[in-house]
C-alpha cells in the first residue's frame, strides 16, 4: 500500500498526487537576509538574549573584537599586536572576540570569547557584564550595535588595521558615516585610506596611518662564499637582473639591456629564465644574435665579456638579488609568467623593483610598494629600457630599495604604531572616567 509522505504512515489520499514545482530559490535574497536581519535588530533595539559573553572579572579591560574579514585574512596581526601589548602592559586584560572559525593560537593571557549580536540590546548586556575601558575594532567591520552602545556608554571606540579598497568610496550610504564618526581613533595601513576617510568627512586629526602588519618575509639564503666571489666579478660593472622572464618577454629584455648599454656599455644582465630547462636553447639563440653569453650551468661565472649570464637554477635566486641592485620581475608585462615571482624577494634583499602593469598573483604587495615609492612602473618594452639605465644611478636605486626595505621590514612597527595608539586611547579614556 502507498503511503503518503505528507501527513501519515496510513493515509493513501494523497500519495498518487503529483508533487507540487519547487519554486527556484533566491540566492541574492538569502546571502542578504542574514545581514538585513542584524541591520533590523540593531534598528530597532532588538536581539535575542546575548549568549557566550565572558564573565565579570577584576582589572583593566580592553574588548578587542576581530572582523570575519580580518578574520578570514588570518590572525598573525592580530597576535603580533596582542604579544607587544602584553609586554607593555602586563597587566592588561584583553578579551578577544572572534567570529567562527579555525582555533586560533593567541598569548595565554587573553581570553576568548563569542562577538555579540550586532544589536544595542546585546551590545548592551556585553557592555554592562564587561565593563571595558576601551573597545578596539580590528579590521574593517563596523558593528552598529556595539558602536552605539558604547557610544552612549561613554565607552571609548578605535578602531585598527583598517585598509579600504575602492569600493569604499561609497562609504557614506547605509548611515555607515555617522558610526565612523563615533570613533574616536582610527589607525589605517596605508595612505589612500586614511584619504577615502578624510573624503568622508572625518577630521584628520582622527585617523593615523600605521602601516601593514604581518612578518616580514625570511629572506632567500645564498653561500657567501658565492655572493663574495660573484660580487668580486661583477663589482665594477653596473647589473640587473631579469627574474622568471617568459618566453614571450624575452624580446622586450633584449630590446631593454640594448637600450641601457647606451649609456653603460659594460652593462651585465643576469637573465632567468621562467623554465630553466629552456636556457640551453636560449643561450644559443641569443649566441646567434651576437649577443656574448654565459651560463650558471655551464661557463659557472660571467667573464669581462660577457653581456648576459644566464642563471638556470632558481635555487639561487637569493644570490642574485644580491648581486643586482635593480630587478625587473619577468611576466609583469604581458602577465604571461608561468613562475612569477613575489617582489617582496629582491625588495627584502636591496634590489630595487621594477614591474610592468600585470601584477597577478602578487597585486597587493605591488600597490603596497607603489605607495611607497619603492618600486618603479613601467607600461611598455621602450619604458623598461628607460627605467634600467635610469636605476643605473647608484642613488636612484638607493632610495628605491630603501623605501622598499621600510615596507618588508615595517610589520613590527605597525604593530608598535597600534599598540601606542591603543595605550594612548586607553589613558585617556580612563582619565576622562576619573576627572
Amino acid at each position: 500500500m502507498p503511503t503518503c509522505a505528507i501527513s501519515s504512515p496510513i493515509c493513501t489520499a494523497c500519495a498518487t498526487r503529483k508533487p507540487r514545482p519547487r519554486r527556484p530559490r533566491n540566492w541574492a535574497a538569502e546571502s542578504l537576509a542574514p545581514m538585513l536581519g542584524s541591520l533590523a535588530r540593531w534598528w530597532r533595539g532588538e536581539a535575542e538574549a546575548a549568549t557566550d559573553l565572558p564573565p565579570e572579572a577584576p582589572g583593566p579591560l580592553i574588548w578587542m573584537q576581530v572582523g570575519p574579514e580580518a578574520a578570514h585574512a588570518g590572525l598573525e596581526g592580530a597576535r603580533q599586536v596582542l604579544a607587544r601589548l602584553e609586554r607593555l602592559r602586563p597587566e592588561m586584560r584583553v578579551m578577544l572576540a572572534l567570529p567562527p572559525g579555525p582555533e586560533a593560537t593567541l598569548p595565554e593571557t587573553v581570553e576568548v570569547a563569542a562577538p555579540p549580536e550586532d544589536s544595542l540590546a546585546a551590545a548592551r548586556d556585553l557592555l554592562d557584564r564587561v565593563k571595558p575601558g576601551l573597545v578596539v575594532l580590528f579590521g574593517n567591520d563596523l558593528p552598529g550595535g556595539l558602536i552605539t552602545a558604547a557610544d552612549r556608554a561613554g565607552i571609548a571606540v578605535m578602531m585598527v588595521d583598517v585598509c579600504l579598497p575602492p569600493p569604499a568610496r561609497r562609504l557614506g550610504r547605509f548611515g555607515q558615516r555617522g558610526l565612523l564618526r563615533r570613533i574616536r581613533r582610527i589607525v589605517v595601513r596605508d595612505q589612500a585610506s586614511f584619504g577615502l576617510l578624510e573624503r568622508q568627512g572625518l577630521d584628520p586629526a582622527q585617523i593615523d596611518v600605521g602601516g601593514v602588519l604581518g612578518l616580514p618575509p625570511k629572506p632567500l639564503r645564498c653561500s657567501e662564499a658565492e655572493r663574495a666571489s660573484m660580487a668580486s666579478l661583477t663589482h665594477t660593472r653596473p647589473v640587473w637582473l631579469a627574474a622568471a622572464v617568459p618566453p614571450a618577454e624575452i624580446d622586450a629584455v633584449l630590446a631593454a639591456q640594448a637600450h641601457a648599454q647606451h649609456h653603460a656599455h659594460r652593462m651585465l644582465l643576469i637573465l632567468a629564465p621562467d623554465q630553466p630547462d629552456d636556457a640551453l636553447e636560449l643561450g644559443d639563440r641569443l649566441t646567434d644574435a651576437g649577443w656574448a653569453v654565459a651560463s650558471r650551468s655551464l661557463e659557472g661565472e660571467p667573464d669581462a665579456e660577457t653581456e648576459i649570464f644566464l642563471a638556470d637554477d632558481p635555487a639561487e635566486y637569493g644570490l642574485w638579488y644580491r648581486i643586482a641592485p635593480v630587478s625587473y620581475m619577468g611576466g609583469t608585462l604581458i602577465g604571461a609568467a608561468g613562475q612569477a615571482r613575489s617582489p617582496f624577494e629582491p625588495a627584502s634583499l636591496g634590489s630595487a623593483v621594477v614591474h610592468g602593469p600585470q601584477t597577478a598573483p602578487f597585486a597587493a604587495d605591488y600597490a603596497r610598494l607603489d605607495e611607497a615609492r619603492a618600486a618603479r612602473s613601467i607600461h611598455d618594452d621602450t619604458s623598461l629600457g628607460e627605467a634600467i639605465a635610469d636605476l643605473m644611478s647608484p642613488d636612484r636605486a638607493a632610495v628605491l630599495a630603501h623605501n622598499a626595505w621600510a615596507v618588508t621590514s615595517g610589520g613590527a612597527a605597525a604593530a608598535e604604531a597600534i599598540v601606542r595608539a591603543i595605550l594612548r586611547e586607553f589613558d585617556a579614556a580612563r582619565a576622562e572616567r576619573t576627572t
